[in-house]
């Protein structure tokens, strides 16, 4: 690095430390893509203001630009600032409350549903992914490879074949652990995990809830899923 140059990580940690900015990227983190005007009125802001925000973070690779017709979409950059995010986050929880009154935070009414179930740049987190995760190992349907990644099994094609896309190659980093913000313990990421889940949302075993990450839990997709109970007292809703 050059004498007297920004360092790189002090650009980023600005970037994310404004607030309009962090509202925009905590809402990026379902995982799905937004026009400027739907994350100026998520961030009470004018379309001005969140066109120059939006043009930092794209500048600095924490959000990326789609054009589609007349419109601009916007997502974060990739998996890794989803999860540069979601660590922020429950470094945040634990020095503002610490764990005790970070565990009542998550037992108020407001925030069981956020906890029971939610998207986290695309794939399940939540109660309900870190199930989910713990289903898959104990069934023997996901299997750890030596090099630490995880893979499908002979069994897991099979029995998850109406949530895989077909011809989904599942080579590669295509499934991986992921720390989940409320319970503090893995829940999968990766490509074929988001695939799941927008498996799991086509089929109407959940649903998105509008303006936020929470997912609900459907009568059919507690029968599918095999929701083994929750805090949620919405999953029927």
């Amino acid at each position: 690095m050059t004498p007297g140059a920004e360092p790189r990580l002090a650009r980023i940690a600005a970037a994310i430390a404004d607030p309009t900015r962090a509202r925009v990227l905590a809402r990026l983190l379902d995982g799905r893509l937004h026009t400027a005007g739907e994350l100026a009125t998520h961030a009470g802001v004018t379309a001005a203001t969140m066109s120059a925000h939006l043009k930092l973070l794209v500048d600095e690779g924490l959000a990326r630009v789609r054009p589609q017709g007349r419109h601009r979409y916007f997502g974060l950059a990739d998996g890794d600032v989803a999860h540069a995010l979601e660590a922020l986050l429950r470094v945040a929880d634990s020095r503002d409350a610490g764990p005790a009154a970070d565990l009542q935070r998550w037992q108020k009414p407001a925030m069981r549903g956020l906890r029971h179930a939610r998207s986290c740049y695309g794939h399940l987190a939540g109660e309900l992914g870190v199930q989910w995760r713990e289903k898959l190992l104990a069934q023997g349907w996901v299997t750890a490879s030596p090099d630490g990644r995880y893979e499908l099994s002979a069994a897991g094609r099979e029995a998850l074949a109406e949530l895989t896309p077909e011809g989904f190659t599942a080579t590669g980093r295509v499934l991986y652990d992921c720390v989940d913000w409320s319970e503090r313990r893995d829940h999968f990421a990766g490509p074929l995990a988001v695939a799941w889940l927008e498996a799991m949302v086509a089929k109407g075993w959940l649903r998105r809830v509008e303006g936020s990450r929470e997912l609900r839990l459907t009568p059919p997709g507690r029968v599918a899923l095999g929701d083994g109970g929750s805090s949620d007292a919405s999953a029927t809703r």
